[in-house]
């Protein structure tokens, strides 16, 4: 541990983890805050012989990564709260949500470097 202005930040290998846990909060709370943007997915149906494909609901940006569960949700019923969520009453499609979380985290990044770029031209270092 190395003390930096009064505040003790974590180091391994002269890498600061405590910005790196940040970013990664701030991608995940933009990722669950996404669940406010409906879309459409294509899920199986019936799967009787052939697999039958309908349009389902979803939620997230940019990518929809929760889709209504086609056995124990209610039909055209996504539930959003995070208790829904670990008991799996909806679908989760990780992929999907892997890459919207990637999105938000190459967003987040962005900013992050946009300010320090701001900030250091700002004060002329």
């Amino acid at each position: 541990m190395h003390k930096v202005a009064g505040k003790r930040e974590l180091r391994k290998g002269g890498f600061r983890i405590g910005p790196v846990v940040a970013s990664c909060l701030i991608a995940a709370a933009f990722t669950y805050l996404s669940l406010a943007v409906p879309g459409r997915v294509s899920a199986v149906c019936s799967n009787v012989d052939t697999p039958v494909y309908c349009p389902v609901l979803a939620y997230g940006f940019p990518l929809p990564f929760l889709a209504d569960s086609q056995g124990v949700s209610p039909l055209g019923s996504v539930a959003r709260d995070p208790l829904s969520l670990l008991i799996g009453l909806d679908d989760i499609l990780w992929p999907r949500l892997g890459l919207s979380f990637l999105f938000w985290m190459l967003l987040v990044l962005g900013g992050r470097f946009a300010w320090r770029r701001w900030k250091r031209v700002r004060h002329g270092v």
